[in-house]
C-alpha cells in the first residue's frame, strides 16, 4: 500500500460543529448572562438531541479506514456489518478540498473523491476523507497520478499569467443577480426574534417581537405600508444576497493547468477544486433578466464532483467563472476550453413555431390564475380591482417570458461541441461537446410534425444528473437531423 490502511483526522467528528452545537452554545451564553442556569436543566433532552449527530460521526470515525494501492481508492467501514469499497483510480474525476472555519483553525482539509459513477443516482462514486495538510497533498497525488497531474505540492494555487481572478464589483454583479426575496422574509422574522430576545436581556420584561413589529406597522396607512414592505423587502434581500456571494466566493480565481483547471474561492469555508479537461462536458453561460440588460452573464461547468449538494446539504454551483461580459466570452473559452469553439451558426425557431411556445405549464397557470382572480366574486371592491390586477401582471409576465423564449431559441451543432440556448427572462446559452453527448431524442405531437414540421429536441450528456439533459422547443426538424449526423455513435 502506498497511502494506509489508516483512520482519517480526529476533527471529522466536529466537521458540523456550528451546526451540531451552535443552538447549545448560544444557549449557554444566554444563561451566563443572565446568570440563570435553568432553561439548560428543563431542556435537558434537547441537550441529548443535539449530542447525537457528534457520536454518531464519532463511531464513523473510529471504524473506518482508507487505504491506496497503485490501482484503486479502497474504504472500509461499518461496526457489526463490514463494507468494503473500492474505487479505480483510472475512474476518479475530480479530488478537491474544502476547508470550514473550523478546519482552518486546526488546519486540516475535508477531500473530496468522486468517480464516474457519482453522475447517476445515489453516492456509490463519492469518498469524503478528513486529512491534515500533508496528508491531503500526498493523497490527491496518489489519487490523480493516473491522468498524470502530478505537479500538486501545495493546497493552494499562485497567481500566474495562467490565473484569471474575479474582482470584488464582479462578485457584487454577481450577488445583485441572485437576491431572493425569501432571504428578506427570513431576516424579518429573525428579527422579530431578536426584539424579544434583546428585549429580555435590557429590560427583562417579556414583549413578544411579533407584536412590537405589528403594532408600529398598524399605524401606517395601507398604501404607503405595502410600499415600504416592498421596497424594504427588496432591499433586504439585495443587501443580504451581495453579502452573501462575497462570502462565498471570495478571492474566485481558475487557473488553466493544460491538462487541468484549478479553481479556488471562499473566505469562511475555503474551497479547491481541479476539473480534468477531458472529464469536462460542458458549459453554460447564464444571463438573467438584469445581466442581460448590462451584457453579462455567469459561467457554468458541467463536470461529476462540482455542483449538486454540499455537505451541508445546500445548492452548489458548479461555477467557472462569477460575472463575465457578453463579448469576452469567446476569449475566455479559448484561452481555458479551447474545444469549445467550432459551433456552426444557430438556427433560430422560426415564425410558425410562435404560437406554439405557448402551450406550456407557466402560462397555462398564469391563464387560469388570470381568470380565477376576474371570475371569483369578492364583496369589497378594493379587493376585487386588487386580485384582478395582480392576476393581470401575471398572465403578463407570463406571456412575456413566452415572448423571450421564442426570441431566444436556437440550436447549432458543430463537429466538436453542441450549442443551445433557451430560456425567457434567464437566458442560457449550454455548450456541450459533442463525444460526450450520450442521447438525442426529438418530441412532437402528430399535428405539430406534419402541418408545422416542429420537434421540441433534447440532448443528454455524461454529466451529474441535475445537468444532464437539456432542452429546446419548437424547432424545425431539419435541425434535429442536422444535429443528429453530427453523433459518432
Amino acid at each position: 500500500m502506498k497511502f494506509g490502511p489508516r483512520r482519517g483526522h480526529v476533527m471529522a467528528i466536529f466537521e458540523r460543529f456550528f451546526r451540531d452545537f451552535g443552538l447549545l452554545l448560544a444557549a449557554l451564553v444566554l444563561c451566563l448572562f443572565l446568570g440563570d442556569f435553568q432553561l439548560l436543566l428543563e431542556n435537558g433532552n434537547l441537550v441529548v438531541l443535539v449530542l447525537i449527530a457528534p457520536v454518531l460521526r464519532l463511531i464513523q470515525y473510529l471504524t473506518t479506514r482508507y487505504s491506496i494501492d497503485g490501482e484503486r481508492l479502497i474504504i472500509e467501514s461499518g461496526l457489526f456489518q463490514k463494507k468494503r469499497r473500492e474505487l479505480p483510480l483510472a475512474n476518479i474525476t475530480t479530488v478537491d478540498f474544502t476547508q470550514s472555519l473550523i478546519f482552518q483553525m486546526a488546519g486540516v482539509y475535508a477531500v473530496h473523491v468522486d468517480t464516474n459513477s457519482s453522475i447517476g443516482s445515489g453516492d456509490s462514486g463519492q469518498v469524503k476523507m478528513v486529512l491534515n495538510g500533508k496528508d491531503a497533498i500526498f493523497v490527491k497525488k496518489l489519487l490523480l497520478a493516473r491522468q498524470q497531474d502530478l505537479r500538486e505540492d501545495r493546497i493552494s494555487e499562485e497567481i500566474s499569467g495562467n490565473t484569471v481572478m474575479a474582482s470584488p464589483g464582479e462578485l457584487v454583479l454577481m450577488g445583485l443577480s441572485r437576491s431572493q426575496i425569501l432571504i428578506a422574509v427570513q431576516m424579518i422574522a429573525y428579527g422579530s426574534a431578536a426584539v424579544g430576545i434583546l428585549d429580555k436581556i435590557f429590560t427583562r420584561a417579556h414583549i413578544d417581537g411579533d407584536q412590537v413589529l405589528q403594532a408600529s406597522l398598524m399605524k401606517l396607512s395601507v398604501p404607503l405600508l405595502v410600499f415600504i414592505l416592498l421596497t424594504a423587502l427588496y432591499l433586504i434581500s439585495v443587501i443580504v444576497s451581495v453579502l452573501l456571494t462575497m462570502v462565498k466566493y471570495y478571492g474566485f480565481r481558475v487557473t488553466d493547468r493544460e491538462e487541468s483547471l484549478f479553481i479556488e474561492y471562499g473566505l469562511l469555508t475555503r474551497r479547491t477544486y481541479t476539473l480534468m479537461k477531458e472529464k469536462i462536458s460542458g458549459i453554460s453561460y447564464n444571463q438573467p433578466f438584469v445581466m442581460r440588460l448590462l451584457r453579462r452573464g455567469t459561467v457554468e461547468v458541467f463536470a461529476a464532483g462540482y455542483g449538486g449538494s454540499d455537505e451541508n446539504d445546500e445548492k452548489e454551483i458548479a461555477l467557472l467563472y462569477p460575472i463575465l461580459r457578453r463579448e469576452k466570452l469567446s476569449d475566455f473559452l479559448e484561452r481555458f476550453l479551447p474545444e469549445f469553439q467550432d459551433t456552426q451558426e444557430p438556427v433560430k425557431a422560426r415564425p410558425r413555431a410562435f404560437l406554439w411556445f405557448f402551450l406550456c405549464p407557466r402560462f397555462f397557470f398564469a391563464a387560469v390564475f388570470f381568470f380565477a382572480m376576474w371570475l371569483v366574486p369578492v364583496p369589497y371592491p378594493a379587493v376585487t380591482a386588487g386580485l384582478k390586477g395582480l392576476g393581470t401582471l401575471t398572465l403578463l409576465a407570463a406571456a412575456g417570458s413566452v415572448v423571450l423564449e421564442f426570441k431566444n431559441t436556437a440550436l447549432a451543432a458543430g463537429e466538436k461541441s453542441f450549442l443551445l440556448i433557451g430560456g425567457g427572462y434567464t437566458k442560457k446559452m449550454v455548450l456541450l461537446k459533442t463525444d460526450k453527448v450520450e442521447t438525442i431524442e426529438e418530441t412532437a405531437s402528430l399535428r405539430k410534425r406534419r402541418k408545422r414540421r416542429l420537434t421540441d429536441i433534447g440532448v443528454g450528456i455524461l454529466a451529474p444528473k441535475e445537468v444532464a439533459n437539456h432542452k429546446v422547443r419548437n424547432l424545425g426538424l431539419e435541425v434535429f437531423e442536422n444535429a443528429r449526423e453530427k453523433l459518432v455513435y
